[in-house]
């Protein structure tokens, strides 16, 4: 496996993986860690990994944009079942797969978050004939965005 994508995978589980956690029990993450992840992220691609600086500028840019663009529509057209940090969270994700690759990714997340959302619903269904009533209104989106970016990821490897 490139040496560079294991680094940057590392990278992004360092930050994603604890914002998982914390999205999956209290539907929040913390902008701060998401921030400072952030940077040191940008740190590592441009000065580490010594990412050309204007093409790298230019993929950031379209992957921070259109991501932020994605998000925030299905925020806006699901009547905030997004949540900011869902948005901030898809954009670091975006710092980790690059403009292209952030399309798999988000195709990926949502198709693995309404997985989840209808095994709930089957839960539900279940136990509701058992007299046990317990909606499903919302579910953590950041793991299934984490878990998007490194399977596209994956893929970017494994088809290169």
């Amino acid at each position: 496996m490139n040496h560079n994508l294991l680094v940057m995978t590392a990278l992004y589980l360092l930050v994603a993986f604890p914002l998982s956690l914390m999205d999956s029990r209290k539907f929040r993450i913390s902008l701060p860690f998401l921030l400072l992840g952030s940077i040191a992220f940008i740190l590592c691609r441009f000065v580490f990994l010594n990412m050309p600086l204007i093409p790298g500028l230019k993929n950031l840019f379209f992957a921070l944009s259109s991501t932020f663009l994605i998000y925030f529509c299905t925020r806006v057209f699901s009547g905030d079942g997004l949540g900011f940090g869902d948005i901030f969270f898809g954009m670091y994700s975006a710092l980790y797969t690059g403009f292209y690759m952030n399309i798999v990714a988000t195709v990926l997340a949502a198709l693995l978050g309404l997985l989840y959302y209808l095994l709930l619903a089957i839960i539900q269904r279940h136990k509701k004939k058992q007299h046990i009533h317990r909606p499903v209104f919302a579910i953590p989106f950041v793991p299934f965005i984490t878990a998007g970016s490194v399977l596209s990821m994956l893929l970017f490897y494994v088809l290169h």
